[in-house]
């Protein structure tokens, strides 16, 4: 049998879970997560969730292979349409646009209790997905972030409280920066946050240098947006001083 290995981003994931309970994998793809949660007895049992019958399949494979059989169930499921109110103590939802996790918190919300605990990783549209979980009542425990092959991923610990969770914040461009890039992060001055915005502000920069001796109305227009980006950027790496 291959030695199981758990990306690190997942393995971030697993550190995250409440341990003891039952643990609903949203968007389960293969059970990598299932079945690294099952070995190391972190939940005492796990829920493996996919819309797709493929991905199930091969999860049922690795499932049985790595003998955690016993543990983890299978359901194909559109989300948490599958997972009964109060079955999950935690619920991950991982590898996704942001928009598609909101979605599915929306379409779930009945499943989502307060003491629900949600570890999200939206893999894109992650300012509006932050925005989206403040103004909706989530609070965010705690925010990752990490690096893997090149790759940048946020990791979201959140509990649903019912209330607007407005930003504290001295003006708009700092509430902008938050929610581009992570208040917590921030804060804590996070290393791969900072190789992030450090990448940013290369690439930002070079194409405003392409662009500013180029005069036409679509071109300043872009011009503009690339200044804000870099006025963002800069404001976010001066937490780093």
């Amino acid at each position: 049998m291959n030695e199981f290995k758990l990306s690190k981003r997942l393995a971030c994931v697993a550190g995250i879970i409440n341990p003891g309970g039952v643990l609903a994998d949203i968007g389960t793809d293969h059970g990598y997560l299932p079945v690294h949660v099952a070995k190391n007895n972190i939940a005492s049992k796990v829920i493996a969730m996919d819309v797709r019958k493929k991905p199930l399949e091969k999860a049922a494979e690795n499932i049985k292979l790595y003998g955690v059989s016993q543990k983890v169930e299978l359901r194909l499921s559109d989300g948490l349409y599958k997972l009964a109110e109060n079955e999950a103590d935690t619920i991950t939802i991982c590898g996704m646009g942001g928009k598609l996790i909101q979605s599915i918190l929306e379409n779930g919300s009945s499943k989502i209790s307060e003491n629900t605990q949600l570890i999200l990783s939206p893999q894109s549209e992650i300012r509006e997905f932050r925005k989206y979980l403040s103004e909706s009542g989530y609070e965010t425990v705690k925010e990752y972030m990490i690096s893997e092959d090149g790759q940048f991923y946020v990791i979201i610990d959140c509990r649903r409280n019912g209330y607007k969770n407005e930003l504290i914040c001295t003006g708009e461009t700092e509430k902008e920066v938050y929610y581009r890039y992570g208040e917590e992060l921030l804060k804590g001055k996070n290393k791969s946050l900072r190789e992030y915005l450090l990448r940013e502000l290369r690439i930002s920069q070079g194409v405003r240098n392409k662009l500013e001796n180029i005069n036409n109305d679509k071109i300043a227009g872009r011009l503009k947006e690339l200044d804000f980006d870099l006025e963002c950027i800069k404001y976010a790496l001066e937490f780093y001083k």
